[in-house]
């Protein structure tokens, strides 16, 4: 699994962990009906207990991003493109709002915040 919890992040580790199978999921890096580990293995993999990873693996289900088949494991959900750009803009809308209205507060002009978006995204991470 391609997940690093950060210490000075203040979400708790199960979030950190569903936050980027999150991520994956909607990039599509983790398309639908990959198998995930097991909860063991993720968390031996990732040095955390079992009770992390469950919580982890309990909130992606609850938002519909993975499935559960009993006696074969967990799987990403099969979503369509229109669900998972609606899921996207959904997680990234309250975010927008944010930065927008810090923005605004901060008298900062459209074409600047749009500018430092753009010069940002292209960065990568």
């Amino acid at each position: 699994m391609d997940i690093s919890l950060l210490p000075e992040d203040v979400r708790p580790a199960y979030r950190q962990i569903s936050d980027r199978i999150a991520a994956q999921i909607l990039s599509r890096s983790m398309p639908g009906g990959t198998p995930l580990p097991s909860i063991r293995t993720a968390a031996k993999e990732l040095g955390v207990s079992v009770i992390t990873v469950r919580s982890a693996w309990e909130a992606l289900e609850a938002d519909g991003l993975i499935t559960t088949r009993a006696g074969s494991g967990c799987f990403v959900a099969e979503l369509s493109d229109a669900e998972l750009a609606q899921r996207r803009r959904s997680q990234l809308e309250p975010m927008l709002d944010r930065l927008i209205r810090t923005a605004k507060d901060m008298g900062c002009p459209p074409d600047e915040l749009a500018r430092m978006v753009k010069q940002r995204y292209g960065q990568g991470d």
